[in-house]
């Protein structure tokens, strides 16, 4: 059965699917639809064909390189948020506009996070026709 859902889809770059399944829950069950990638290049992939709204993205998977996967949301207009154990500063140094969410987090604290940013970006469930 397709759950039909009016919250946008969400893309989920970790490189661990089990942590990614911590992401994955309260998303789905607050009513986004979740797509996880494990990589760079599957997250590439998933933004080719798949409407993808908004990211949550773990800072170990890059570092800004031009071609990297910040860079192409950036290009997209696909906003993120870094959900990283790395400090917050180390995070900023590379990326001083990032949001940045430290793990662990509770399911309430994800999904505060990703109203703010799904609300100041203007994000809807689907594209502008």
């Amino acid at each position: 059965m397709t759950q039909l859902t009016s919250r946008p889809t969400a893309l989920v770059v970790e490189t661990n699917y089990l942590v990614a399944s911590v992401f994955e829950a309260p998303l789905v069950a607050a009513g986004y639809r979740v797509m996880i990638a494990t990589n760079p290049e599957e997250a590439f992939e998933l933004l080719d064909r798949e409407d993808i709204r908004l990211a949550l993205i773990d800072f170990r998977l890059q570092h800004g390189e031009p071609n990297g996967l910040v860079a192409r949301l950036s290009r997209s207009g696909v906003p993120f948020i870094f959900c990283t154990a790395a400090s917050a500063d180390e995070v900023l140094e590379h990326f001083p506009d990032a949001r940045v969410m430290a793990k662990p987090f509770s399911d309430e604290a994800l999904l505060q996070a990703v109203t703010e940013l799904v609300q100041t970006a203007g994000i809807s469930a689907n594209k502008p026709s």
